[in-house]
């Protein structure tokens, strides 16, 4: 009783909350679910956290797609892409490219696509970039509450499909109440070990965004998406590219000791997907460690945004996808 009297205030807070307020940071889209307001914070026109895109007039255009890890920063020079743009900025071997992050929280591998046919083409790239994290295989991860056609509320949450996608019922249920769900924002760790504790298994098959990375059915469906980019590529002339980030969890001891094989798979996947696709692709993994992630074990730090920025510039650099400056 105590706890249905606590998961009904968590409610009624939450229907309070949501009435009067529209949606700031995000924007309804039909196809896509949401996309960035143009009007909140440091968003540009055109709907990416980013500086105001100036006319290609020539350069050589890099497309970022991603989702919050490359969203996430103090400032837009302070992401993970735009500490890239720095990077490449100092070297003399390339021309020097012109950055775009178009990185939306919350945007799966399937929004990603559909954001570079309705939008990203119209920046003219010569090369797409994909910022895959293991969470990136849902169709749709995230939903707001729309009404009229507008997003209402401050809050999004994970859709059926990625909450049905856990193989237990209790966990299922458990990520559905507003009260555990305020106790797996404020003490997530302790949410994620309690989960894996009470099941058998590891912690990241029992979280909704998570799991699907270790299903192979959820591989075929990526895989299809990469070639459809593929295809887009043929068509309007832009290279591709990804960049696979793994998870705090897959550096654990204890997981590790116990099957490193079946902890990394989703690597092995990816690796195949890459070389059955022949896209270049720059595997993380081995490249950083614990301590470039923050707390939730997902998103890095801000030292962690330089590393992976330092190790993109010089797999782009040595890979051939920028062309060589003029000598």
């Amino acid at each position: 009783m105590t706890f249905l009297l606590i998961e009904a205030g968590f409610r009624v807070a939450e229907a309070v909350r949501a009435r009067p307020q529209i949606e700031t940071w995000a924007v309804y889209d039909p196809d896509l679910g949401y996309r960035l307001n143009p009007e909140f914070g440091d968003t540009n026109a055109e709907g990416l956290r980013d500086h105001p895109i100036t006319p290609k007039a020539g350069r050589y255009r890099i497309l970022m797609l991603g989702d919050s890890l490359g969203y996430y920063g103090d400032t837009v020079d302070d992401t993970w892409v735009g500490r890239l743009r720095q990077e490449l900025s100092r070297s003399d071997e390339i021309v020097l490219p012109d950055v775009l992050n178009a990185s939306i929280k919350g945007y799966s591998n399937y929004q990603e696509l559909g954001f570079l046919k309705k939008y990203g083409l119209a920046f003219e790239p010569n090369l797409v970039g994909v910022g895959f994290v293991l969470n990136d295989l849902h169709r749709i991860l995230h939903s707001f509450k729309v009404v009229d056609g507008r997003i209402v509320g401050q809050s999004h949450a994970f859709t059926k499909d990625a909450l049905d996608s856990v193989d237990s019922w209790g966990v299922r249920l458990a990520r559905k109440s507003r009260s555990l769900v305020w106790l797996r924002r404020t003490r997530a760790g302790t949410f994620d070990y309690l989960s894996s504790r009470l099941s058998d298994g590891y912690s990241f098959e029992y979280r909704p965004d998570l799991n699907t990375a270790w299903k192979d059915q959820a591989w075929r469906s990526v895989e299809a998406q990469m070639r459809e980019m593929q295809a887009l590529g043929r068509e309007h002339g832009f290279g591709l590219f990804m960049i696979i980030f793994p998870v705090a969890d897959q550096y654990r001891p204890d997981y590790l000791d116990a099957d490193r094989d079946y902890v990394l798979k989703p690597q092995r996947l990816a690796a195949s997907l890459c070389r059955r696709l022949k896209i270049r692709c720059l595997d993380l993994y081995e490249l950083l460690s614990p301590r470039d992630f923050e707390a939730d074990g997902l998103h890095l730090t801000g030292d962690g945004r330089q590393r992976v920025a330092e190790h993109v510039a010089q797999f782009l650099n040595e890979s051939g996808l920028i062309p060589a400056a003029p000598r």
